[in-house]
Protein backbone atom coordinates (compact mmCIF):
# COMPACT_ATOMS: atom_id res chain seq x y z
CA UNK A 1 0.00 0.00 0.00
CA UNK A 2 1.29 3.44 -0.96
CA UNK A 3 1.13 6.10 1.72
CA UNK A 4 -1.27 8.98 1.00
CA UNK A 5 -2.72 7.17 -2.03
CA UNK A 6 -6.51 7.44 -2.28
CA UNK A 7 -6.78 4.41 -4.61
CA UNK A 8 -4.81 2.23 -2.19
CA UNK A 9 -6.79 3.54 0.78
CA UNK A 10 -10.07 2.77 -0.98
CA UNK A 11 -8.85 -0.72 -1.84
CA UNK A 12 -9.12 -0.04 -5.57
CA UNK A 13 -5.48 -0.77 -6.32
CA UNK A 14 -3.63 0.34 -9.41
CA UNK A 15 -3.83 -0.59 -13.03
CA UNK A 16 -1.09 -2.98 -14.10
CA UNK A 17 -0.11 -4.44 -17.45
CA UNK A 18 1.06 -7.98 -18.04
CA UNK A 19 2.09 -9.58 -21.31
CA UNK A 20 1.15 -13.25 -21.61
CA UNK A 21 2.42 -15.61 -24.27
CA UNK A 22 4.04 -18.90 -25.15
CA UNK A 23 7.57 -19.94 -25.94
CA UNK A 24 7.29 -23.39 -27.43
CA UNK A 25 5.07 -25.30 -25.01
CA UNK A 26 5.84 -23.06 -22.04
CA UNK A 27 3.59 -20.18 -21.02
CA UNK A 28 5.10 -16.97 -19.71
CA UNK A 29 3.94 -13.71 -18.22
CA UNK A 30 5.91 -10.52 -17.84
CA UNK A 31 5.04 -7.29 -16.10
CA UNK A 32 5.05 -4.26 -18.42
CA UNK A 33 5.75 -0.90 -16.78
CA UNK A 34 3.11 1.71 -17.62
CA UNK A 35 5.60 3.91 -19.51
CA UNK A 36 6.37 1.02 -21.90
CA UNK A 37 2.73 0.09 -22.62
CA UNK A 38 2.36 2.22 -25.79
CA UNK A 39 5.55 0.80 -27.29
CA UNK A 40 4.64 -2.80 -26.42
CA UNK A 41 1.13 -2.26 -27.80
CA UNK A 42 2.56 -0.96 -31.10
CA UNK A 43 4.97 -3.91 -31.28
CA UNK A 44 2.10 -6.35 -30.78
CA UNK A 45 0.00 -4.66 -33.48
CA UNK A 46 2.98 -4.76 -35.86
CA UNK A 47 3.49 -8.44 -35.07
CA UNK A 48 -0.14 -9.25 -35.82
CA UNK A 49 0.03 -7.34 -39.11
CA UNK A 50 3.27 -9.12 -40.04
CA UNK A 51 1.62 -12.48 -39.35
CA UNK A 52 -1.28 -11.52 -41.65
CA UNK A 53 1.12 -10.45 -44.41
CA UNK A 54 3.10 -13.70 -44.14
CA UNK A 55 -0.10 -15.73 -44.39
CA UNK A 56 -1.20 -13.72 -47.44
CA UNK A 57 2.21 -14.12 -49.08
CA UNK A 58 2.18 -17.88 -48.42
CA UNK A 59 -1.23 -18.22 -50.04
CA UNK A 60 -0.19 -16.20 -53.10
CA UNK A 61 3.06 -18.14 -53.44
CA UNK A 62 1.26 -21.49 -53.24
CA UNK A 63 -1.26 -20.37 -55.85
CA UNK A 64 1.57 -19.21 -58.14
CA UNK A 65 3.36 -22.57 -57.77
CA UNK A 66 0.17 -24.43 -58.65
CA UNK A 67 -0.38 -22.25 -61.75
CA UNK A 68 3.22 -22.81 -62.84
CA UNK A 69 2.78 -26.55 -62.37
CA UNK A 70 -0.37 -26.47 -64.53
CA UNK A 71 1.48 -24.50 -67.27
CA UNK A 72 4.31 -27.05 -67.32
CA UNK A 73 1.84 -29.92 -67.50
CA UNK A 74 0.08 -28.30 -70.50
CA UNK A 75 3.42 -27.81 -72.32
CA UNK A 76 4.32 -31.50 -72.00
CA UNK A 77 0.97 -32.68 -73.43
Amino acid sequence: MRTNCSACAAGEGHRSYVLYGRTGKKRFSIYVPEELVPEVRTAMENGRRLKELISEASLRYTQALKEESKRRARKTE
